[in-house]
C-alpha cells in the first residue's frame, strides 16, 4: 500500500519524488521516466536506466541519449568553487558546462561526471571513475582522473570467450536481456558452485 501510494503522489515536488524514491521501488527504468515526467532534463532518450541512487546536480544543463544506463553515479555540471573564488578575489566568474551523454553509454557505480564533458556512443565508464573531459566513442575508461584503457570491442571478445567457457553459457543463451527470473535460480546454484567449489556455507 505505501508503494502504491508513494507512486501516486511522485509527481508532486520533491516531497513526493522523495517518497517514491524512498519507499516506491522503482527499478532503473521506471525512475528514467519519473525523471522524464518531473524534471527539466534537457533531453532524455528511450529505454534509459537511471537508478533512483544517481544524482543529476544540474538536468537543465544534461543531455542523454538513447539507452543509457546510469549505475549510483553523480553529474555535475557547475563548479561551485566559483563563489568563493568570486567573494575572495572580486571577480565575477562563471563555470558551467553541459554534460552530453551519447547513445548505449554505461556510467559504473560512484562515477563523477564533470561539465563539458561529452561521454561517446557505446563507451563504458567504470565505476569510481572521475570523468573531467569528453570521452572518446567507443571507450572504456577508468581512474581518477579517467583515461582511456581499453576499447569496448576489444572487452566484447574478452567477454564472449569468457562466457563460452562458463558452465552455465547455456542459461545466458536462453536468457532474455540482462535479467531472467525464472533462470537466476538455476544461475545462482551454479555460479556458487563454480565460485567457491570445496568452500563450505556458513549455516
Amino acid at each position: 500500500m505505501i508503494r502504491r501510494l508513494s507512486r501516486r503522489f511522485s509527481h508532486r515536488g520533491r516531497l513526493g519524488r522523495a517518497l517514491y524514491k524512498r519507499f516506491g521501488g522503482a527499478n532503473g527504468f521506471e525512475w528514467a521516466e519519473h525523471l522524464r515526467a518531473t524534471t527539466d532534463l534537457y533531453h532524455l532518450g528511450k529505454d534509459c536506466s537511471i537508478l533512483p541512487s544517481t544524482k543529476i546536480i544540474e538536468p537543465e544543463y544534461t543531455w542523454i541519449g538513447d539507452r543509457v544506463c546510469l549505475g549510483s553515479c553523480t553529474l555535475i555540471c557547475h563548479d561551485g568553487a566559483a563563489q568563493t573564488i568570486n567573494r575572495r578575489h572580486n571577480v565575477s566568474i562563471d563555470r558551467i558546462g553541459p554534460i552530453i551523454i551519447e547513445d548505449d553509454v554505461f556510467v559504473g557505480e560512484d562515477a563523477i561526471i564533470l561539465g563539458s564533458t561529452t561521454i561517446g556512443e557505446g563507451s563504458v565508464v567504470g565505476a569510481g571513475s572521475l570523468v573531467r573531459s569528453s570521452v572518446p566513442a567507443g571507450s572504456v575508461v577508468a581512474g581518477n582522473p579517467a583515461k582511456v584503457v581499453a576499447k569496448v570491442e576489444d572487452v566484447v571478445r574478452f567477454w564472449e570467450a569468457d562466457t563460452l567457457a562458463m558452465p552455465w553459457r547455456h542459461l545466458i543463451e536462453q536468457r532474455e536481456g540482462a535479467f531472467d527470473r525464472n533462470l537466476e535460480p538455476e544461475l545462482k546454484r551454479m555460479r556458487q558452485a563454480h565460485f567457491f567449489q570445496g568452500k563450505l556455507k556458513r549455516p
